[in-house]
């Protein structure tokens, strides 16, 4: 009997109860997920389940029903698992925007700390230390103002020490931000 030989591991007459039930095994579990690439990989693990389990069936309605119910049940589990998965990306994202929102006013505000900073320091080492924060080079800064590298280096050296001793408790914000700002 067909049956038997399938209990016993025959791959006759496994193949023959995979050409009856792929087909229809992916259009019902496509219905619930919409997928292909995952009907068929649901698809794939039934039958694998299925081999496992050779030798627990009676008759190929058993078969039938183990591989219907066990595609109902997958397709239950990927769709809880798809919908947990959308509603982390859902929070993340949201997480997300809130972050970049917060980000933005902590930057708008340390814009307006910022510009205040500078405009306590004199012409030329506000100058300077603009250029600086803009992430150029002593060097460069030199060539731009026309100023010899150790004037550069001076009023670099003053600015931030008028800054220090002004904002103390904003200081080492204004450090960290030169820090990314000249890497």
């Amino acid at each position: 009997m067909w049956i038997h030989s399938f209990n016993e591991g025959n791959e006759q007459a496994f193949k023959q109860v995979f050409e009856r039930y792929y087909k229809p095994l992916c259009s019902y579990v496509y219905k619930y997920v919409s997928d292909v690439s995952a009907t068929d990989d649901i698809v794939q693990d039934l039958f694998v389940s299925l081999w496992n389990k050779k030798g627990d069936f009676e008759s190929i309605e058993k078969i039938k029903s183990f591989l219907f119910v066990s595609a109902r049940n997958a397709c239950l589990n990927e769709l809880t698992r798809l919908q947990i998965h959308q509603t982390k990306l859902d929070e993340y994202k949201a997480e997300r925007e809130y972050d970049e929102f917060e980000d933005l006013i902590l930057i708008d505000d340390f814009d307006r700390k910022l510009s205040k900073w500078l405009d306590a320091l004199p012409t030329e080492c506000r100058r300077v230390v603009e250029l600086s924060l803009s992430g150029k080079k002593n060097q460069e800064i030199a060539d731009i103002m026309q100023l010899a590298l150790s004037t550069v280096k001076n009023q670099k050296v003053k600015g931030f020490k008028i800054l220090r001793e002004l904002y103390q408790h904003d200081y080492i914000l204004l450090i960290v931000i030169g820090f990314v700002l000249n890497r």
